[in-house]
């Protein structure tokens, strides 16, 4: 049974990548981050709740583990894609990430990104390189898998429904009284992700 640790933000797509280890077979080791972004609050209660379901349909993942890092920051609630950018947050979070997981003897870290947004850290090339600094710093082969790479999130959706509780899931930037605002980017995303797929949103917006 092969061991991978994941970047588990309890989002659509980290939570579909989880899952797809799961099916494979692999024994799952959760990871979130905690940097002071302003949503993590809301974004934390609903993924101890994904994790909860995980344990009971999957088995195979073991207790979540909460990293504390000072990472950078956002200014104000992002309308627009292009606002969703926190610059060097996939080498922040990859990086002490791999360090906790080679402690515990795994080899892999799978990231659940698409590669669709206009980031420099969100290309496979970029990943690839990281990989190679990992590996190098320490001194054994590590690899940073990305199976969602070129996909886009109505794909993510469709491939997963029926597989992974999606209102559990949680991708809001500016969560009120702990629920999805329903107007920030990462809503707006949310929405024409499940539309485009054709699968009913199950999503409790606040608005």
């Amino acid at each position: 049974m092969r061991k991978v640790a994941v970047l588990l933000s309890g989002g659509v797509e980290s939570s579909s990548l989880a899952v797809h280890y799961l099916l494979r077979g692999d024994y799952v080791y959760p990871f979130y981050v905690r940097s002071g972004l302003p949503w993590e609050e809301a974004e934390r209660n609903h993924l101890l709740k994904l994790w909860t379901w995980l344990r009971k349909r999957y088995k195979r993942i073991s207790p979540l583990r909460t990293l504390f890092m000072k990472g950078p920051s956002v200014k104000g609630v992002p309308i627009k894609e292009e606002q969703m950018e926190i610059p060097l947050r996939n080498m922040v979070l990859t990086v002490q990430t791999a360090l906790l997981a080679h402690r515990r003897g795994i080899r892999t870290l799978g990231v659940g990104s698409l590669g669709v947004y206009p980031f420099p850290d969100n290309r496979r090339e970029y990943f690839d390189r990281l990989e190679e600094l990992i590996s190098e710093g320490l001194r054994t082969p590590f690899k940073i898998d990305t199976p969602f790479m070129g996909m886009t999130k109505p794909e993510v959706i469709r491939r997963f429904s029926g597989k992974l509780r999606y209102d559990l899931t949680f991708s809001c930037a500016n969560p009120v009284k702990g629920m999805h605002c329903g107007v920030c980017a990462k809503c707006v995303e949310r929405k024409e992700g499940f539309k485009e797929a054709g699968v009913p949103d199950p999503t409790p917006y606040f608005s």
